[in-house]
């Protein structure tokens, strides 16, 4: 089972429950708007990225999001992928554990 977890705002949480969640499948989570800052390298909450990633969620960050924040790929927490809306729609509609936006 698949799970999309969008994520606007409250990211620590948002990607705590997505670190619960992966335990029973694969939880992809996508950073959007304002939550696209905290995959920066040097974000006080980078960490709960991190761990994220080392629980098995797939954290990505929306393109624009990131580009309006001034962030390349490079300045993202190691693991974390840039993808665009048409990636973030395709999940969307692949799904088949639901999606969740915060």
């Amino acid at each position: 089972m698949t799970r999309i977890l969008l994520v606007s705002r409250d990211v620590p949480w948002g990607l705590e429950l997505a670190s619960r969640w992966a335990a029973d499948g694969t939880v992809h989570a996508v950073l959007m708007a304002g939550a696209a800052a905290v995959a920066r390298h040097g974000h006080p909450d980078a960490a709960v990225v991190s761990r994220a990633l080392a629980a098995g969620v797939l954290v990505s960050v929306h393109d624009e999001a990131a580009g309006r924040r001034g962030l390349a790929s490079a300045d993202l927490v190691d693991g974390v992928k840039t993808i665009d809306l048409d990636e973030t729609a395709d999940l969307i509609g692949d799904t088949d554990g639901g999606v969740m936006w915060l």
